[in-house]
């Protein structure tokens, strides 16, 4: 299928992040589109309302007559009844990450966002300052971009900004004329065999950009600079620490939830940058945004205007409202690395206020391997409520669980307590949380449906 064929696509599992966008960017580029998912979303709502058949269920018989081509997610078991009738009718199937890859070879600028840590954060803040330059690019991102009111974005322009996801090395599927490596650490082992081969695979990808191309990479991520050394591009470093790469950020000051810095290129003042964001982690990806944006033609007056415009993206210290004067907050913040930074960020807008923390593991594998590392990343908050463990695609192994993390977190000296039901949840902190203090969902599973029976 091409864009000079307009057939009909089948997503299944089109309520997940980048499958909903991917689906929806098929439609705008005007391919009939329908799909299937389990749960019933905002999300889905939204692309019903697009045009777009949803399917509540998983069934052989959502696979219409004029179906041309089935999009799956890894997620998706392989005896799925839908797989099953695509493939009894000889219907192509493609998974997630080789359809947007196929996406990718569309556009003459394809720049793609990799790290373990910051896609969709750097991703948005990329895209921010392409807009406000009036390069007008399309766009997939992994969460909700207010700015777009939506995760993507579909033009007529030669530039496609996207997140590159590392999960089954799914971005070994892109080709892109620029990358930004933000990080990298382990993560995902449930695929990978471990850091090394993590390291590998993004080795591999950084040979993928062409000579006239760039990657721009975090010279405080030692990992992040190794996986480099084999690509044949242009390589840009930037950093929050050291005078010596090419984009530093320097002057930096906080303010309640903004900081401010200096954007400096090769020791010259590029331009001044005010984030309505908090946190060092979000000062760092902005300085790779800037960079990239920079060897795209970028002005330092775009750049500038673009970073202001960023307001965050959904689920990345998203604030929610507020209950008995205590601000709550929304973050996808799932590996310890990324908590520890939310709670950072947090404790830099709260002051000698108290951080409550509801925080939901995703996935068994994850609470094993990261055990200790979760323990010392919600140290940060004054008191910690755990749920029970997000299953996403994984089975029970009936080694770990909401309860056991709890118990471990508090022997190690957290003031940590196991609620399962969400509404004791809100009826806990409603019951403790004060003028000042933050509330923070920590989680990449539906941890976030407490925040409604809080601030009600």
């Amino acid at each position: 299928m091409n864009n000079s064929h307009k057939g009909h696509i089948h997503f299944v599992g089109i309520g997940g992040s980048s499958m909903s966008g991917i689906a929806e960017l098929a439609l705008k580029q005007g391919y009939k589109v329908s799909g299937s998912d389990q749960t019933s979303t905002d999300k889905l709502k939204n692309l019903q309302e697009k045009g777009i058949t949803v399917y509540p269920f998983h069934s052989a018989q959502n696979i219409a007559n004029d179906v041309d081509l089935v999009i799956y997610t890894i997620a998706v078991p392989s005896d799925n009844p839908e797989l099953a009738e695509a493939a009894k009718r000889n219907i192509p199937i493609m998974e997630r990450g080789v359809y947007l890859g196929k996406i990718c070879s569309h556009y003459k600028y394809p720049i793609a966002v990799a790290g373990t840590h910051g896609k969709t954060s750097t991703t948005s803040m990329l895209s921010s300052i392409l807009l406000s330059a009036d390069v007008n690019p399309s766009i997939h991102i992994g969460g909700f971009f207010p700015r777009i009111n939506s995760n993507v974005l579909a033009t007529n322009s030669d530039y496609f900004v996207t997140e590159a996801c590392e999960y089954h090395a799914n971005f070994l599927n892109l080709r892109p004329f620029g990358e930004i490596i933000l990080n990298i650490e382990a993560e995902h082992l449930d695929f990978y065999r471990d850091l090394e081969h993590i390291m590998e695979c993004f080795s591999e990808f950084t040979t993928y950009c062409p000579p006239e191309g760039f990657i721009v990479v975090c010279a405080d991520d030692k990992n992040a600079l190794a996986v480099c050394e084999k690509a044949k591009t242009n390589i840009i470093t930037y950093s929050t620490k050291s005078d010596n790469a090419d984009f530093v950020a320097k002057n930096i000051s906080h303010n309640n939830a903004c900081c401010t810095y200096t954007l400096y290129h090769k020791n010259n003042p590029v331009t001044d940058i005010t984030l309505n964001v908090p946190g060092m982690h979000n000062i760092s990806n902005s300085v790779a945004a800037a960079a990239a944006a920079i060897q795209l033609g970028c002005s330092p007056e775009s750049i500038k205007a673009g970073l202001e415009a960023f307001g965050g993206t959904g689920r990345r210290f998203e604030k929610k409202g507020h209950y008995n004067g205590a601000l709550v907050i929304d973050d996808y913040a799932h590996h310890p690395t990324e908590i520890h930074a939310t709670l950072s960020a947090a404790k830099e807008v709260a002051g000698n206020n108290k951080i409550y923390a509801i925080f939901q593991a995703h996935t068994y594998s994850r609470a094993l391997a990261f055990a200790d590392d979760f323990a010392d990343a919600l140290k940060l908050a004054d008191t910690v409520i755990v749920s029970d463990i997000f299953a996403a695609r994984e089975k029970d192994p009936g080694t770990v669980s909401g309860l056991s993390m709890a118990k471990d977190f508090a022997n190690k000296g957290l003031n940590a307590t196991y609620i399962s039901n969400f509404s004791e949840i809100a009826k806990t902190i409603r019951s403790e949380v004060k003028e000042g203090d933050i509330v923070i969902t920590l989680g990449a599973g539906d941890i976030n449906k407490v925040i409604p029976e809080i601030i009600l």
